[in-house]
């Protein structure tokens, strides 16, 4: 019988291995989104995440660095699975300079000085445990403040009518494609999307560490 639980983070995660409960206990702070050396055989052995730069399943198209300024797709095509966790995703391409609508720069302000970046994603759902896999678990890092940037739904309407769809969570062994909206300053040049893995401890005593696996975009 399986049971399931829900644990309230920075970045919501309910999982559960088989019979076993799994508790997520990532602290999330600054120090925390430090990257450090990836571990090709094993996963690292502290709380502290490591980073994964996850070589490409295609070569990127980046004729595209004018492309993107002018708010047209840039193919990506680089994956990255999670070997513990059992997830997955591509990031298929991205769109730097999309122009939100008056009405939702009206609302606000703050868009005046941020570069809207849509990335579209396909992910795949942990087949292991009790998952939910969506646009929360994915970040920008390599900001020039340090802090990593977490997607926004605030223009989801916005990128809906201009025929983006927005990324649905995947539940348990699913998978979904959709677009994660990032809204970086305008001085920032660094595009680099990374996903989060959330430490865990599981009842039966296995404990998960968190990792970082990041995906340069240009």
């Amino acid at each position: 019988m399986r049971v399931r639980i829900t644990t309230t983070l920075t970045v919501a995660a309910a999982v559960i291995a088989g019979s076993a409960l799994l508790t997520a206990c990532n602290d999330d702070d600054s120090s925390s989104d430090a990257p450090s050396s990836p571990s090709a055989t094993a996963p690292a052995t502290t709380d502290a995440p490591t980073t994964d730069a996850p070589a490409p399943t295609d070569s990127a198209t980046d004729a595209g660095g004018d492309t993107a300024a002018q708010g047209k797709p840039v193919t990506v095509n680089k994956s990255f699975t999670d070997d513990v966790m059992g997830e997955k995703a591509t990031v298929i391409s991205y769109i730097s300079g999309f122009q939100p609508s008056a009405a939702s720069k009206g609302k606000f302000s703050a868009l005046e000085d941020e570069n809207v970046v849509l990335v579209n994603v396909k992910v795949t759902a942990s087949s292991k445990y009790y998952d939910s896999f969506g646009a929360t678990s994915f970040y920008l890092t390599n900001q020039s403040n340090g802090i990593d940037q977490a997607s926004t739904t605030i223009l989801d309407d916005d990128i809906k009518a201009a025929g983006y769809t927005p990324l649905e969570d995947a539940s348990t062994g699913k998978t979904t494609t959709g677009w994660v909206v990032f809204t970086p300053k305008k001085t920032e040049t660094s595009l680099v999307l990374r996903y989060k893995r959330l430490a865990a401890n599981a009842s039966d005593g296995t404990k998960i560490t968190a990792k970082n696996f990041d995906i340069p975009m240009k």
